[in-house]
């Protein structure tokens, strides 16, 4: 399979933006179709990568300073204000870098800098092209980073992830003795029994991948993994790169499960198993107390956490 036909596969994933949660703006909603449908083919995906910067360049051949240390920066407060201001680019695509290591993402001819002022490298094609895509569909009025949840991702893998590892890994190992596959109801109730379905797969799973077993509790005084199990876990943890350690993390919090995240990263679980298996609980219980809609609804804002963490993976491992 082609490199562009790997990257379609793999933001395909994307389109449960769309299908899932109706408040997801139209705008960001087209990145994962009518943006990127046009890489389905290596023509195309050349095209998409080279010829906007040539047009930068051409636009700013006048301009000889204005491509001398050009940069566009995300500021601190994206990460927690609605918009940051409005466009002042024309177009957003994605670039090799000119060492050859990694892939940028320019706005014009601006290279897109990180909150921490470090430049936005990424290890493929396919995420730089994700991460230009939701900058080219922010509206003039308003650049709106809550709309760019792969910009954020990978902001964290390269500003924070490298200086705060070992942070990060023991918080996951701490909240791993409450990790929702482990904690449940009594294995005689209903809810129980289908619990005991759909997550012990995913025990037998960690089991074989890593040599050792979680416990499992239906008490509500849940007892701490053994430290066979924890530093296992932390060994694999060590292992990861900057990139999967980000997504694990990010995953994790979203499903209130290190197994999951786990199970997400490695390919054990696709989007719609892991949703099933964080959602279980809840899905069981509405379906008596809750109408359907605010089911489907809670279900979309799960799916869209997941969808961007799962592009996130598999674009950042695509192999050039």
């Amino acid at each position: 399979m082609n490199r562009a036909s790997e990257l379609w596969k793999c933001l395909r994933k994307g389109r449960l933006l769309i299908d899932t949660c109706n408040d997801v703006p139209g705008r960001l909603s087209s990145v994962y179709t009518t943006r990127l449908s046009s890489l389905s083919s290596s023509s195309a995906f050349s095209h998409v990568v080279d010829r906007p910067f040539s047009q930068a360049a051409s636009a700013a051949k006048d301009n000889p300073e204005a491509l001398k240390e050009a940069t566009a920066q995300m500021p601190v407060s994206a990460h927690s204000g609605p918009s940051i201001g409005r466009r002042f680019y024309k177009s957003a695509y994605a670039k090799e870098a000119s060492d050859g290591d990694g892939y940028l993402v320019m706005l014009d001819h601006r290279t897109l800098k990180t909150p921490a002022k470090t430049y936005l490298k990424v290890p493929s094609l396919a995420l730089a092209h994700a991460i230009a895509a939701e900058w080219e569909y922010q509206d003039q009025d308003a650049i709106r980073p809550f709309t760019m949840p792969l910009m954020k991702l990978t902001s964290t893998a390269i500003d924070k992830v490298p200086k705060e590892r070992e942070k990060i890994i023991q918080n996951l190992l701490d909240f791993f003795h409450t990790d929702a596959v482990c904690c449940r109801h009594a294995v005689d109730s209903p809810l129980g029994e289908l619990q005991a379905e759909i997550m012990n797969p995913l025990l037998d799973w960690i089991e074989k991948e890593f040599g050792c077993r979680p416990s499992h509790s239906s008490s509500l005084f849940v007892g701490n993994q053994s430290d066979e199990v924890v530093e296992a876990l932390r060994k694999a943890l060590k292992k990861t790169n900057d990139w999967q350690l980000a997504a694990i993390d990010a995953l994790s919090a979203a499903a209130k499960s290190l197994v999951i995240a786990l199970a997400v990263s490695r390919g054990k679980l696709g989007i719609e198993e892991a949703i099933q298996a964080i959602r279980l609980e809840e899905d069981f219980q509405s379906e008596a107390q809750t109408t359907w809609k605010h089911v489907k609804t809670e279900q979309g804002a799960s799916r869209i956490i997941f969808s961007n963490n799962y592009v996130f993976i598999t674009s950042s491992n695509i192999q050039q």
